[in-house]
């Protein structure tokens, strides 16, 4: 039997806004390390020195929910996080962002799919970046029909997409 885990067949999940919403593995681990960080740090700093018998000090080897010497708590710090291998980076792009901008995209792509098949070329040509004058030419229309229905598909995709943007 293989044990080995197919990582191409792998689904990661963050769940925003009460939304479960599939994301990359890279934004998933982004997402995660500062929390699997903190956890790890909260678990060490419970663990508690005791004396080695030497005059010195080492971290207890006890049962920490048995053990009488128990350390409560912990100091947070940006300098504590950089000790223990964690950099961070006041450039990197907002997971919540991330998240927002792929539900966004998803319901674009939804709407998308409603859309009559002359309203899904222009949406196409324009992503092509095609000018409104050469989609015009392309569906031989005159450019002031075009506009009109430019500015009622423009309408219809801000209300369908209000409570993404």
């Amino acid at each position: 039997m293989n044990n080995t885990v197919n990582q191409e067949t792998k689904q990661y999940y963050l769940t925003f806004e009460g939304q479960e919403v599939a994301v990359t593995e890279e934004v998933y681990r982004a997402y995660k390390r500062p929390i699997w960080a903190e956890h790890k740090r909260n678990d060490r700093q419970k663990l508690c020195r005791v004396s080695d018998g030497k005059g010195g000090l080492k971290r207890c080897t006890e049962d920490c929910s048995k053990c009488s010497h128990k350390k409560e708590g912990g100091i947070l710090s940006l300098e504590g996080l950089e000790e223990d291998g964690f950099s961070v980076n006041d450039h990197a792009q907002d997971v919540a962002e991330i998240v927002a901008e792929k539900m966004l995209l998803e319901e674009l792509f939804k709407t998308l799919e409603k859309l009559d098949p002359s309203s899904q070329r222009i949406c196409k040509l324009i992503m092509e970046g095609r000018s409104k004058r050469e989609i015009a030419r392309i569906m031989s229309i005159a450019q002031s029909s075009f506009e009109y229905q430019f500015k009622k598909l423009m309408a219809f995709l801000r209300e369908c997409l209000k409570n993404y943007i």
